[in-house]
């Protein structure tokens, strides 16, 4: 909610992007199965930490709706922030993929996790400039 006790647009796409994020790892862009002999390939784990922080995010962008403090929804945009970013980076940066560059973790997953990653961002970025705008003098 924004600071009138009214749902601004920023309070729909945080969780709608956070949404998004969550379902798409684990439907249209997840990583690699299992190999023949039923262990995992690396990018399994990419797709745990994907996971994990979009669970995160999900959380984060709730609070934020439910919040009406302009500094909390500051605080909150900005672990979003770096939760997003930091999810962008788990795929072949901070956890390795698979080593055929045309296997699904790098033809699905990675763009995926890094389109999802920079719709949150930019639902962050407005928000910061909508609170910017609104709350000025209210802020902080």
């Amino acid at each position: 909610m924004n600071m009138k006790g009214r749902i601004g647009i920023s309070d729909v796409l945080l969780p709608a992007f956070s949404i998004l994020y969550l379902v798409g790892i684990r439907t249209v862009f997840h990583p690699c199965g299992p190999k023949e002999d039923g262990s995992w390939m690396t990018c399994h784990w990419a797709g745990q930490m994907v996971t994990g922080l979009a669970v995160v995010l999900v959380v984060l962008s709730v609070v934020h709706v439910i919040t009406t403090n302009t500094g909390v929804k500051l605080g909150l945009d900005l672990g979003i922030l770096a939760v997003s970013v930091y999810s962008a980076l788990i795929p072949g940066k901070l956890i390795s993929l698979c080593m055929m560059p045309d296997m699904r973790c790098h033809q699905l997953m990675t763009p995926g996790v890094i389109i999802c990653s920079i719709l949150v961002l930019a639902a962050v970025a407005l928000d910061c400039v909508l609170i910017g705008r609104k709350g000025s003098s209210h802020a902080l």
